[in-house]
């Protein structure tokens, strides 16, 4: 083996790879990174040391085909952090709490289980903060716009930070001592820290946000007269719900939340406590009762089956795990005497959501509860909106424009759960977003093609890997989904969803293959997006009855050598071999390609 420059190993990478790996290279360099490069029988090996273990590892084929890159953990968090916080303005928030419907998505779990995707980003966030913090800047001043947000809840926080990244003048205006909303307020210690709010407060600092605290806004139109040229509304969903009681006293959940957080030896519930509700804060509600002086036994009260609690699975267990005691199928009427009252329910037919309906079989239960707590329905604050001339729908949410989220007030936006009810932290953030683009564009994407392996065929190899000890082999789970999917192709029992090469296309594109498939829908319920590949995909069919019979899109080859294309709802008649035929040119090229080199497939 002998030893090569970097500039005779750059010319082993593939062209429109060679941008990337020298900024990389500087990087790394720059963090003190010792580079050692090495030419092999197979092409080049490029290896990054710090301290003597490996930080990173490059092995490029001389045929330009970049092979390998993987980082250990040894250190590559700040520009994980960088690459994270590009989209994510709140990555200690949703790396501690998050629910993390990605893992519900991952197709991981069709082999062992999800990887841990928010377990991954804490980590990245946790390693990278210190590195990253003092490098971060807003970009140079947007003129024109100056943008009031009127709370610093994770909507709040998270549509300044992404502004005042890209140079807007932007303030926070929170009615309490402290940013964090919600999560900071009401959400107990026990599930996320007060520091890892901190780090994202000081990160959505870094970017040029002013914060004024203890600041409650009722006036949208004396903001204007400030001086701001938007606003943005992201008040939360701290308005009191109900279960309706007939009789008897209800502890509001929020209220409650906030006593045990700040001043639990305030609060003196009895020995018997219960929670009416099935959703995650009736969850923190359960298990932060739990956890107070005098308390014996906790109850969770729903009308539902555990099955239909809206609760995500992790909170759920965490619960059982903390002792909470499950009541199901019991819709309370009332508590006098320390006795709540419910009415036995069974489950009916499915309602508009697909949960089964609960109906009264005429029967009642009693639970003991010295104090319930109703953990049901917070709303959004009504009165702000129509005060300041928003218009609001049928359960008082205002409405807005679903792509900017803009009110009916010019320059007056609505996100977090202040515009679509209690909802999630990356809800939270991907409204706040929307707004943002809305008030002064950023690319989103920058990074989205960093996700790509230019090895097409690495991220399949995995397929066959299993691991029988998850957390031990994390960093090597992933199946590489930005780079191929093809799951449909791997699921169908009749090999009918076929991956065709088509000449200059990066990916394989996915054809169906009408005569071969039994529609048994195995496609659609492994898809990770939510299609149906036997309906959704280009399809060939092998007759013209087939075509005719069906409402998928795709094409048939005819007698006398043309092609017939169902294309947008409309059908005609083209010689795909001829370029200038008026087919939609990548998909000619995928017909083109089927006929060259899966003449097979045809019937």
């Amino acid at each position: 083996m002998a030893k090569t420059s970097f500039n005779e190993f750059l010319l082993a990478v593939a062209p429109e790879h060679r941008v990337f790996v020298e900024k990389l290279n500087d990087k790394l360099l720059e963090q003190g990174c010792e580079l050692v490069i090495k030419e092999v029988k197979s092409g080049y090996t490029a290896t990054y040391q710090l301290e003597k273990k490996t930080v990173m590892n490059w092995v490029f084929r001389k045929t330009g085909i970049w092979a390998r890159i993987y980082g250990d953990n040894a250190g590559r968090y700040e520009e994980a952090l960088e690459v994270i916080t590009h989209r994510n303005a709140l990555p200690f928030i949703t790396g501690t709490i998050c629910s993390h419907r990605c893992q519900d998505k991952c197709m991981r779990n069709a082999y062992d289980e999800s990887v841990y995707i928010r377990a991954q980003k804490l980590k990245a966030a946790e390693g990278g903060f210190e590195a990253l913090l003092p490098k971060l800047r807003p970009a140079a001043p947007a003129a024109g716009r100056r943008v009031a947000v009127v709370g610093g809840g994770p909507g709040g926080m998270s549509a300044a930070y992404f502004l005042g990244r890209s140079g807007v003048d932007v303030t926070v205006f929170e009615r309490w001592d402290a940013l964090g909303g919600i999560v900071r307020h009401v959400i107990p210690a026990f599930r996320i820290p007060g520091e890892a709010i901190d780090n994202d407060v000081r990160l959505m600092e870094a970017m040029g946000v002013k914060v004024e605290l203890n600041t409650e806004v009722k006036n949208v139109q004396a903001l204007f007269a400030q001086g701001f040229t938007h606003v943005i509304l992201a008040t939360g969903a701290w308005q009191k719900g109900s279960a309706g009681l007939e009789y008897g006293e209800e502890r509001n959940v929020i209220e409650f939340l906030e006593a045990a957080k700040k001043a639990p030896d305030t609060l003196n519930l009895g020995r018997h406590v219960v929670v009416i509700g099935g959703g995650n804060t009736a969850m923190d509600a359960a298990r932060a009762a739990k956890r107070l002086p005098g308390v014996e036994t906790v109850s969770l009260v729903y009308r539902r089956t555990r099955r239909y609690m809206p609760a995500d699975q992790e909170e759920l267990e965490l619960a059982l795990a903390d002792g909470v005691e499950f009541r199901e199928l019991l819709a309370p009427v009332g508590v006098r005497d320390s006795v709540l009252t419910c009415r036995v329910m069974e489950l009916g037919a499915p309602d508009a959501t697909g949960r089964r309906s609960p109906v009264d079989t005429g029967r009642t239960a009693e639970v003991p509860a010295d104090t319930v707590i109703t953990a049901v329905g917070e709303k959004v604050d009504t009165e702000l909106y129509t005060a300041n001339g928003l218009s609001v729908d049928q359960r008082g949410r205002a409405v807005v424009n679903p792509d900017t989220l803009e009110s009916s007030v010019k320059h007056v936006f609505v996100v977090g759960d202040g515009q679509k009810g209690p909802g999630t932290v990356v809800e939270a953030i991907a409204g706040a977003a929307k707004a943002a683009q809305a008030i002064h564009p950023f690319d989103a994407d920058a990074w989205v093609e960093q996700n790509v392996n230019p090895d097409y065929q690495k991220p399949l190899a995995k397929r066959g890997d299993v691991c029988t000890d998850c957390a031990s082999c994390e960093d090597s789970r992933c199946l590489g989904c930005a780079t191929v999917c093809e799951t449909c192709t791997e699921v169908c029992p009749n090999r009918a969803n076929v991956a065709v090469r088509v000449p200059g296309m990066r990916q394989r594109q996915i054809i169906h293959v009408d005569g071969m498939c039994n529609e048994c829908g195995n496609c659609a319920t492994f898809c990770p997006y939510d299609s149906r590949p036997y309906q959704d995909k280009f399809t060939l069919f092998w007759s013209a009855d087939d075509f005719e019979n069906s409402r998928n899109e795709g094409f048939l080859r005819l007698e006398d050598g043309r092609t017939r294309v169902r294309l947008g709802g409309q059908v005609a008649d083209y010689d795909v071999s001829d370029a200038a035929c008026g087919l939609y040119d990548p998909l000619r090229r995928l017909i083109c390609a089927v006929y060259e080199n899966y003449a097979y497939l045809l019937g």
